[in-house]
């Protein structure tokens, strides 16, 4: 007949198998180091970005200070945790593999829109307006050096192509009237939209609102 200290390991033992991921989960927590991202932290140690961004109240995903304390949320092993979180990526191909395997096959920029346009989205401040089936967070215009002006989009493959449908920002540059798309997290050339395309549309309703006269379309520069 096995020990009382035997038995007591043994039910422990069963007891720490059966218990659910989450609650195990519960108190680990991380410090940010130089150089740490949350999509970094999140493929890290293996959770779910969007549950990262939650359970900690983030309300800007690129502002992470050295030495702050992170909670992590149970692994990212179920589907509901595993989904790539935003509406404005395609979606994951067919085959062998989870949700979370396609998502971290993102680039770190990509997630870091993906993340920010969820918050938008969940905190209502996102105000879209629609270009064909192309929708752009007009209310998330950000201005950064050089006169350019930044936001998010949620694009449609009928309006920028199937390469486009990737794109996750879209940035404009209105003393130029040039534009470029942020396609799996890298700015394409900057270039004169073709006239009447969703681009140019973009480019011509936002600088209208920001040059001292109304804005002219571009031609394109000759190939």
């Amino acid at each position: 007949m096995p020990s009382p200290a035997a038995a007591l390991r043994f039910l422990l033992l069963v007891a720490l198998a059966l218990a659910p991921a989450a609650v195990l989960a519960q108190g680990r927590t991380i410090r940010v180091a130089e150089g740490d991202t949350l999509d970094q932290l999140a493929i890290r140690h293996n959770v779910s970005l969007e549950a990262l961004i939650r359970l900690n109240g983030i309300s800007d995903p690129t502002l992470l200070q050295i030495g702050q304390v992170l909670q992590l949320p149970g692994p990212a092993t179920s589907a509901a945790s595993s989904k790539p979180a935003g509406p404005i990526a395609p979606a994951p191909p067919t085959g062998s593999g989870s949700d979370a395997a396609a998502a971290l096959l993102l680039s770190p920029g990509e997630r870091r829109d993906r993340a920010e346009l969820e918050l938008r989205e969940q905190s209502g401040l996102a105000r879209w307006k629609w270009f064909n089936a192309t929708a752009v967070d007009w209310a998330g215009w950000k201005l950064h050096p050089g006169g350019v002006r930044i936001t998010l989009v949620k694009p449609s493959a009928a309006d920028l192509g199937l390469r486009g449908s990737a794109a996750s920002a879209v940035a404009v540059q209105c003393e130029s009237l040039r534009q470029t798309w942020r396609i799996d997290g890298q700015w394409q050339p900057w270039d004169a939209p073709l006239p009447g395309s969703v681009g140019q549309r973009i480019v011509l309703d936002l600088c209208s609102n920001t040059l001292d006269g109304p804005a002219v379309p571009v031609p394109p520069p000759s190939r």
